[in-house]
């Protein structure tokens, strides 16, 4: 037996080890920052039970849009295009009174 095949049988021997695929902090960072005018202050993993999704709490600098920060909801933990941003911008509607003609 040649010298690579017997390298290719001894790694065909060996248990495959799946590489653990994580939503990363930068990711759900990144989303934040294409998706709204937060202007991400802190990040921080919140518990979803025995779910296997992935929740995030972020706080906002910018808080006229989201004064209570944002929840971030991942149900892929293996795939970042399956986190959706949960909470939507506030609307103040009352600032519709302030326009002339009541609107």
């Amino acid at each position: 037996m040649s010298g690579l095949a017997h390298v290719s049988c001894v790694f065909s021997l060996l248990p495959l080890q799946s590489a653990a695929a994580e939503i990363h902090d930068y990711m759900v960072l990144r989303l934040i920052y294409l998706g709204t005018s937060c202007g991400t202050q802190k990040l921080e993993r919140i518990d979803a039970g025995r779910k296997v999704w992935r929740r995030f709490r972020v706080e906002c600098r910018d808080v006229a849009s989201y004064p209570h920060g944002i929840i971030v909801t991942c149900t892929d933990p293996a795939d970042d295009r399956s986190c959706k941003i949960e909470t939507p911008p506030a609307a103040f509607k009352s600032l519709e009174l302030l326009r002339p003609n009541g609107g």
